[in-house]
């Protein structure tokens, strides 16, 4: 699982994932291509959504 939090001018400003283990957050850097999300509903923010999925479930 993991968690990102956007500003009003759609920047990641944080993002983590929950250890399995412990469920404790770490955080963790974004590429570039994450680091700005585009608007809820739009075809981008579509695949916005599947390349942060991609991302965290690499981590695991």
């Amino acid at each position: 699982m993991g968690a990102v939090v956007i500003n009003s001018a759609r920047e990641a400003v944080w993002a983590c994932y929950f250890n399995d283990g412990t469920w404790a957050p770490e955080e963790i850097a974004l590429p570039e291509d994450l680091q700005t999300a585009p608007a809820p509903g739009s075809p981008e923010h579509t695949e916005w959504l599947y390349r942060w999925e991609q991302h965290i479930t690499s981590r695991l």
